[in-house]
């Protein structure tokens, strides 16, 4: 049987730390942004905006410097934790599409979208939903590439920009990389060099060229492999990230006029996520817990099932039912948080009776 034709989604998320910067002080959007200190004493440049870098300022620049060529930034110090949990989201929008994700850095994404089966959506509308997810829910602007090959869908992406998706469609992905200059490889400088040296100056002049030349120019192990990666041929799949132990979703409740209804809202949607993540593991829960955290406590409530339960509608009525009793007083409320545990793969057979959440809970 001939292997379907791949995928490959590249996400690029550049620059991610002055995202996560803008999404926790919205007053930073369409400045120009530096991070890495504030600007007057010793250090560098760890992410720019490209405001700032329309001024000249650039990564790994000393900060003294980067204050004199853009006097007007706000520099920030940066929050490793803050980054670290914006990453883990975008990680877990990512794996709501597929269980095949890599995140090379915190500014990229492999997702391979290659339907498997007849309920899987197509590739475009699965990255149109991850660009509007990621936008949604973190604030964030993705610029989207989508080819068969792990490159042409790396250098699509680059094309998008800002905040664009560009198909590269099956059969066009030579013709699309062929006028690309060699740096869209990624190569190490030494090896792009020698291939500067070799006459090579496009991705298709080395997808073209001769074996032996190649391997005079870079040698006889990676010239086959920059060869093929040109050629959009013998990469390796996105891999498929480890099934989770458990998932969780939370959010942080910041407005004090909160009500009921509007707590109920959130946590249907912290179900329904932490449910969407399920799926590409074809797993199911067997444990739902919720917790309601307020400045004087935290009230937990938790249900056990069995068989385990995959089915978005069924977890987000589980967890409406076992919240309800503990979202008084609403306006007290500081944060949700929902978690599936006992993860396995759903049975086929229905329970007897409709799961009822016990009237447990404890503080």
């Amino acid at each position: 049987m001939k292997e379907r034709r791949r995928s490959v989604l590249h996400v690029d998320l550049d620059p991610f730390f002055v995202s996560v910067e803008r999404s926790l002080d919205p007053g930073l959007c369409g400045l120009p942004v530096v991070i890495g200190g504030d600007g007057h004493g010793m250090g560098y440049v760890a992410a720019v905006s490209e405001e700032a870098q329309r001024a000249g300022v650039r990564v790994g620049l000393p900060l003294s410097q980067a204050r004199l060529l853009c006097p007007g930034a706000a520099f920030r110090r940066g929050d490793l934790d803050a980054y670290g949990r914006h990453s883990e989201e975008v990680t877990a929008v990512l794996l709501a599409a597929s269980r095949r994700v890599e995140r090379p850095s915190a500014d990229e994404a492999f997702v391979d979208l290659t339907a498997e089966g007849p309920g899987d959506p197509p590739p475009v509308r699965a990255a149109e939903t991850i660009r509007d997810e990621l936008n949604r829910r973190l604030g964030f602007d993705a610029s989207l590439g989508l080819a068969s090959s792990r490159l042409a869908a790396r250098v699509a992406s680059s094309w998008a920009k800002p905040r664009g998706l560009l198909v590269v469609l099956p059969g066009y992905e030579h013709k699309f990389l062929a006028g690309k200059p060699v740096a869209a490889l990624g190569l190490p400088p030494h090896l792009e060099a020698a291939l500067g040296r070799a006459g090579l100056a496009t991705v298709g002049q080395v997808a073209d060229a001769e074996e032996t030349a190649l391997a005079a120019a870079l040698g006889a192990q990676a010239a086959p492999r920059i060869r093929a990666a040109a050629r959009g041929e013998d990469e390796p799949r996105v891999a498929v990230a480890a099934p989770p132990a458990f998932l969780q979703e939370e959010a942080a409740i910041r407005d004090r006029r909160s009500d009921r209804r509007a707590l109920e809202e959130i946590a249907d949607a912290l179900a329904r996520r932490a449910a969407r993540r399920l799926k590409p593991f074809r797993l199911g829960t067997r444990a739902i817990g919720v917790e309601v955290r307020r400045a004087s406590d935290t009230a937990r409530r938790a249900e056990t099932l069995s068989p385990a339960l995959a089915d978005e509608d069924a977890i987000a009525a589980i967890v409406r039912a076992l919240v309800a009793p503990v979202l008084d007083p609403a306006d007290a409320v500081r944060g949700l948080h929902v978690r599936l545990s006992r993860l396995e793969p759903p049975t086929a057979q229905a329970p007897l009776f409709p799961a009822v959440p016990a009237l447990r809970h404890a503080r």
